[in-house]
């Protein structure tokens, strides 16, 4: 699948080993060596870094991953990524054909819309038959109720999407984050590597 012009992975990834992120940013320590010392980031957003273990079974599924991996030219060719984290949740059922979607509050357009397009792509899944939508959220409203906010969808819903049982993950821009990413075959039919992408929050598509 591809969004916005770019490919789109969708792995469900082994979640394997201890979980680990790293967060990297710039930032100049201001300091008058008589007061307080403060941090200026020269950043709008954090460029995060993660592994993942990718697992495949069988020749096709072998030849997928390396098929995808030779794609990206090492760290040269971005792609997105779904967080496949419960990172929005839907207040409400979500019609077919409908431009907007009502969330449980989280403050998304207070912390999250920002000044960049990292947190504005989402991929909506149903945890029935695992059928995943891409979307842009061009706008977001905070009625101030403590309790929900509404975001507006472009495109508009694909299909309807249950309050119970649609997840709503961050879509990530990413990278690879090594030139070199090594393939361990433990049998035949499984082939397995250790994948560390890093997301380029100030590259996505506002």
């Amino acid at each position: 699948m591809s969004y916005l012009g770019h490919d789109v992975l969708e792995l469900n990834y082994n979640r394997v080993g201890a979980f680990e992120e790293r967060l990297r940013r710039k930032f100049v320590l201001l300091s008058s060596k008589t007061g307080r010392r403060i941090a200026d980031e020269q950043a709008p957003a954090p460029a995060a870094s993660r592994p993942f273990t990718w697992t495949a079974f069988g020749r096709d599924e072998i030849t997928a991953m390396r098929t995808f991996l030779d794609a990206r030219r090492g760290r040269a060719v971005p792609f997105w990524l779904p967080s496949f984290q419960w990172d929005l949740a839907l207040a409400e059922d979500v019609s077919q054909n409908q431009s907007s979607a009502t969330i449980w509050w989280v403050r998304y357009k207070q912390q999250m819309w920002g000044t960049t397009g990292a947190r504005r792509h989402l991929a909506i899944w149903s945890l029935g038959d695992g059928t995943m939508d891409y979307c842009r959220i061009t706008g977001a409203i905070d009625v101030a109720n403590y309790q929900t906010e509404t975001l507006t969808l472009d495109p508009v819903a694909q299909r309807e999407y249950t309050r119970t049982k649609t997840v709503l993950s961050f879509l990530k821009f990413c990278r690879m984050d090594e030139d070199r990413i090594e393939i361990s075959y433990p049998s035949p039919q499984v082939a397995e590597a250790t994948i560390r992408v890093r997301e380029l929050p100030l590259e996505a598509p506002l």
